[in-house]
């Protein structure tokens, strides 16, 4: 069995800046307790069991909003996510004399500047993304003017009556799935303004696996919740490598050892200590 880890791995810029921004907060004694995660930081579970371990409380509930969460936090300390945050969550988090610390990925908060800027200007927005994804969620409060594409079919349902139209998308999906959406956008409002905005540390790692060959099987170190992750299984797919989804060491079984040539990769939110432990483990089996 020979292995070899792809380049780039591990934390992508935006998730250092987070957990950084976290550490420093529950490092300083000025920071207002208790101090809580409006959802998971990112998502790994690694990362959110050791923000707790240093005071750090995560709030998170599947099928509740961030808006809606933020009902169970009455003083302290709220840190938003990396995923980015709508202003209707950041106006209710100071109408609430909340500490507010923000640590919204700068690409994220680039297109949601940009998302506005367009509202502002009449325009109708087609969002590109995966529906309840936190970054997702944080764009469509914002507007009944913004109509969700999840998958290329749905094109079919929209129906924008204003020339006026701009495209956009949630940085972490899979630029091939992408291109085929914004193709066939474009195929039915010619004159929309498409702004794809995948983020360049997933382009990266989507293109190593693409430009990949001899390998059967590609192994992505990365928590099942994390949408880049996912991704990153899709476009080995696409490469004609089986994929699996692994998030830790545990994860892996002796099925494995069909498999010749293993290429190993993981998502932009997982450490890299969980990467090295899942290498060394291969190398044992």
């Amino acid at each position: 069995m020979k292995v070899e880890i792809l380049n780039p791995h591990g934390y992508c810029a935006g998730v250092k800046r987070a957990i950084q921004i976290a550490l420093d907060a529950s490092n300083n004694t000025l920071t207002k307790r208790p101090i809580y995660l409006l959802g998971n930081l990112i998502h790994n579970k690694q990362v959110t069991s050791a923000l707790t371990s240093k005071g750090i409380i995560t709030i998170e509930e599947k099928n509740r909003t961030r808006l809606q969460m933020l009902d169970d936090i009455e003083s302290g300390t709220v840190i938003f996510s990396a995923h980015g945050i709508s202003n209707k969550v950041r106006e209710k988090a100071k109408s609430k004399g909340l500490n507010i610390i923000d640590a919204s990925c700068g690409k994220v908060l680039i297109i949601h500047k940009k998302v506005l800027e367009y509202l502002e200007k009449g325009y109708e927005i087609i969002y590109i993304g995966k529906a309840h994804h936190p970054e997702c969620e944080a764009i469509l409060e914002e507007s009944d003017h913004i109509h969700l594409i999840t998958k290329k079919s749905d094109i079919n349902l929209l129906n924008i009556n204003c020339e006026k139209i701009y495209v956009t998308n949630q940085t972490t999906l899979s630029s091939l799935e992408t291109k085929e959406i914004y193709d066939t956008i474009q195929a039915k409002y010619p004159k929309a303004y498409l702004d794809n905005n995948i983020c360049n540390a997933t382009t990266l790692r989507q293109n190593a696996i693409l430009n990949a060959k001899g390998f059967d099987l590609c192994i992505v170190v990365g928590d099942v919740m994390s949408s880049n992750s996912k991704r990153l299984c899709e476009i080995a797919n696409s490469n004609n490598m089986a994929s699996l989804l692994v998030e830790t060491s545990k994860d892996l079984t002796d099925d494995i050892k069909k498999y010749n040539n293993i290429l190993l990769t993981s998502g932009a939110s997982t450490p890299e200590e969980v990467l090295n432990d899942v290498y060394n483990h291969l190398i044992n089996m």
